[in-house]
């Protein structure tokens, strides 16, 4: 049946959910393994230890997919020499090097994460290491190059396009670690933010969406032991890989759409992790306190102190989140 859909982002989406399916048990006992859990505290739900290391899983699913999904190979470049076909062969290259530049830096940030879930890294030293992180993937060429609703005209320097890259990068990154607090929460966001982000990339960036495909065919079937009760996080690992994902791939289709709406709709299918984080930075500044210091005046925490269910919080997000996403949807069909 893959063999069929091999090229399609639905043929992503199933290898991503069935391997992540498959590699989430053995993940979450590697994870037992080395001691990396989450441990009760004031600012956890759960009782008992917890694995973390989640994001493995996700990117094993997702590494998997990107071997049934059209993608491009150093054979491939052999293939067209002879054709002379300068299109194809800048096409072929382009997409090579953004998967390659997609992968590395995916899995630098899956190791930061990693490292954190079982060490409890410094603040400075896991935001420090994504600063390097993006750096280099600006370096590659993933970068914003221009401002949104401008048609083009503003082009940018490299210091205000490092500027922004950094905070757009970092922002979603961190945003989806910030809401990753309930059994649930981040993965099912990110499913539904992937999944629109698929749909709207489906004739405009045909490698984004199936990138965004796989991602959201990853995050259902880690769900699958993620929701509540949850017997594995997706961690710091996780977290952080799915917002610097998303956020890279956001980026990378923007290269691809017209200038006057770059990022505009990522902007709203993302609108849940980006508003919590921006409120959580305003909240900590105006108390005083430095913008990672953790808190429980994030959405979710406020839902749950009006006396919802852990899974009614969970629910009510998610149809916060598919109404941006339809919405984004119908803007980009209009």
């Amino acid at each position: 049946m893959l063999e069929s859909l091999k090229g399609s982002p639905l043929a992503a989406f199933l290898a991503a959910l069935l391997v992540t399916l498959i590699c989430t048990p053995m993940v979450r006992q590697l994870a037992l393994r080395a001691g990396a859990v989450a441990k009760p505290d004031a600012r956890r739900l759960h009782s008992g230890e917890i694995a973390q290391w989640g994001g493995l899983a996700l990117f094993l699913g997702v590494v998997a997919a990107a071997l049934v999904w059209r993608q491009p190979t150093p054979q491939d470049l052999r293939l067209l020499a002879p054709s002379s076909n300068p299109a194809a062969i800048r096409q072929t290259v382009e997409t090579l090097h953004l998967s390659t530049t997609f992968f590395l830096c995916g899995g630098a940030m899956l190791l930061l994460g990693m490292l954190d879930d079982r060490f409890e890294l410094r603040a400075w030293q896991k935001f420090g290491g994504q600063v390097v992180i993006v750096y280099f993937l600006w370096r590659s060429g993933v970068k914003v190059t221009t401002l949104p609703f401008t048609a083009g005209t503003q082009a940018l320097s490299d210091e205000i396009s490092l500027l922004l890259t950094m905070l757009w990068v970092l922002g979603l990154t961190n945003g989806l670690n910030f809401i990753d607090g309930v059994d649930g929460l981040a993965a099912g966001v990110g499913a539904i933010a992937a999944g629109t982000l698929s749909l709207i990339e489906l004739d405009k960036a045909p490698w984004a969406a199936c990138a965004l495909a796989a991602l959201c065919g990853a995050c259902i079937g880690f769900l699958r032991f993620n929701f509540h009760p949850a017997k594995i996080f997706l961690g710091d690992a996780g977290a952080l890989l799915l917002g610097f994902w998303l956020a890279t791939i956001a980026l990378a289709a923007a290269a691809k759409t017209a200038a006057a709406t770059t990022l505009a709709l990522p902007l709203l299918v993302l609108g849940i992790p980006i508003l919590d984080t921006v409120w959580a930075i305003f909240r900590r500044a105006l108390a005083g306190k430095a913008p990672w210091v953790a808190d429980r005046g994030h959405i979710h925490h406020r839902l749950l102190s009006k006396g919802l269910s852990p899974v009614k919080t969970v629910l009510v997000i998610y149809a916060v989140g598919l109404v941006l996403g339809a919405t984004a949807l119908l803007f980009s069909r209009s």
